[in-house]
């Protein structure tokens, strides 16, 4: 699915207007993933999925590696500011690589 949620949401970033849940704050600080790391995911990784959550859309953004992406970032689409709704470390359970682009595998 294409969407212009994503170049918004980059955009805002590039400006520094950018906020964070508390959810999102707790699992960085327990996972131990620095904000830079996050900011670096938006602007130059790549879009995994679009995902509609009630009136906004949820953009995850993978991180940029020639390698497996340890992390990803599911940020929101709200105004008047992009909000980081979560980070997550990447799981082999949960995703596949295809191509270099993470996606989800079947659940069974």
């Amino acid at each position: 699915m294409k969407n212009a949620s994503d170049k918004w949401i980059k955009a805002c970033v590039k400006k520094g207007d950018l906020d964070y849940s508390f959810h999102a704050k707790s699992r960085m600080l327990e996972r131990k993933i620095e904000d830079e790391k996050v900011v670096d995911c938006i602007l130059n990784g790549k879009v995994i999925e679009y995902q509609k959550q009630y009136k906004d859309v949820h953009v995850l953004f993978q991180e940029a590696t020639d390698k497996e992406p340890e992390i990803y970032v599911i940020v929101a689409a709200a105004y008047p500011n992009p909000v980081i709704v979560t980070v997550c470390r990447t799981m082999i359970e949960v995703w596949g690589d295809s191509n270099g682009i993470l996606k989800r595998r079947q659940r069974v």
